[in-house]
């Protein structure tokens, strides 16, 4: 059914109607544009909460109209957290946005239609596969800030019809891009450490980069709005609970935790009782979330991987730190989760590890396919652990058969040999930008 005023609704969202703001261009776009062109396949954005989802699905667009691939009229962008679409969040009105939109603009050109957090919409996966099942000329791009738009009902229905990319707040290279700073071929900590220092301390979220003051601000109501929006209302829980359960988290972040433990902490520091069922459910709610992640032990057993307890690490620094409040005394944990995040945006959740002996730890374990291909220690002050740390390692070498050691450091580099093996030493800065 031809609905005009839904059209009039996003068409301040789209090329067609006025130039749209697009933002900085991201490193990401060139990786996702062979993707675009492909009408066999969705392509979907996933990502927390302003990591730039919706500046990435418009600069895909920009792109192919500046390259005149296409036409403006040949676009549609729908922003489904528009309060004035509130009432047509159903499939019957993504039916009458679409023939609305083909009736008006575009009757028969090829389109590319961008869903903008998508996951508002109940069974909108069930409505694009009939679409592209009937082999309309449109390619679709969704967003969505939940793991879940690809995960359970949604993947059955668009089994092999999606390809999906996880968007991340800014790496260090793609924040001194927003910074106007281009790095030099010989580069040094001493140009180089007040940015680097800034990346840890506020992020990488684009808008916190950009902004000149009132970051903090801006950090702690953009956690709120994630824990609020994307957990709590989601799944209709206490508020007072899931809160607390958060900023003990942040309190333990690059730390083993375990769901006894977390009850235990619950129950001595904030009086708060909840069930393992409730703890488990809570910290799969903040993983769906994007707000955190966990690293399980490297085990040939699978057994194990479920029972040991998981290391904790936020998907942004600059969070950490706004709830956190004590950066400087922090700073040995924040280099390793900054190491996390790194390794999560390069390998993916499901190869990267911890490995512990009854002594001995060594903070990542990164697997590529079935094979063990480096193991990784974070130090930030090389003088007092260096021993320790080597030692770890020494001992993982030997257990798992990989012999590319690496410890990230404040700013020593350089290259030892220890026992027939050569250890590397690298600054978090150059390991950030290699």
């Amino acid at each position: 059914m031809l609905k005009q005023e839904i059209l009039h609704i996003v068409e301040d969202f789209n090329f067609w109607r006025k130039p749209q703001e697009t933002g900085i261009e991201r490193e990401e776009l060139a990786k996702v544009m062979p993707f675009i062109e492909d009408k066999r396949t969705a392509f979907v954005i996933m990502g927390v909460r302003r990591a730039g989802k919706t500046f990435l699905a418009k600069q895909i667009l920009a792109h192919m109209i500046k390259n005149r691939k296409i036409r403006e009229d040949q676009t549609l962008f729908v922003n489904f957290e528009d309060p004035a679409l509130e009432e047509y969040l159903n499939v019957e009105a993504l039916q009458d946005l679409y023939e609305t939109y083909r009736y008006s603009l575009n009757k028969k050109d090829f389109a590319i239609i961008v869903f903008d957090e998508i996951q508002n919409v109940p069974n909108w996966e069930k409505w694009v596969r009939i679409v592209m099942e009937k082999g309309e000329n449109v390619k679709f791009i969704i967003t969505g800030s939940s793991s879940k738009i690809f995960k359970s009902e949604t993947a059955r229905v668009l089994t092999g019809r999606t390809i999906n990319f996880f968007l991340m707040p800014l790496s260090f290279r793609n924040f001194l891009r927003f910074k106007n700073y281009e790095p030099k071929k010989y580069e040094s900590y001493r140009s180089l450490g007040m940015l680097l220092n800034e990346y840890l301390e506020y992020g990488g979220f684009p808008l916190v980069v950009l902004s000149e003051k009132e970051k903090k601000t801006y950090l702690k109501e953009l956690f709120d709005d994630i824990v609020v929006k994307d957990i709590i209302l989601k799944y209709k829980l206490r508020e007072q609970d899931v809160k607390k359960l958060t900023v003990l988290l942040c309190n333990n972040f690059s730390s083993l935790v375990s769901v006894k433990r977390l009850r235990n902490l619950m129950q001595e520091i904030v009086k708060v009782r909840l069930s393992p069922t409730s703890i488990n459910k809570y910290l799969y709610y903040f993983e769906d979330a994007f707000l955190f992640f966990f690293v399980p032990i490297f085990s040939y057993k699978i057994k194990d991987t479920m029972l040991y307890p998981r290391k904790a690490y936020c998907i942004d620094t600059g969070l950490v730190n706004a709830i956190n409040l004590r950066f400087s005394e922090n700073i040995g944990r924040i280099y390793e989760n900054a190491v996390a995040i790194q390794l999560l945006r390069k390998y993916g959740k499901e190869n990267i590890f911890y490995w512990k002996s009854q002594k001995e730890e060594v903070d990542f374990v990164v697997k590529e396919g079935q094979k063990v291909t480096q193991l990784i220690q974070v130090c930030y002050d090389i003088r007092n652990v260096e021993k320790r740390e080597v030692g770890a390692l020494l001992s993982a070498s030997k257990e798992l058969g990989c012999k590319n050691l690496l410890i990230i450091t404040e700013n020593y580099e350089a290259e030892k040999s220890v026992e027939n093996k050569k250890i590397k030493f690298v600054p978090l800065w150059k390991w950030l930008l290699q």
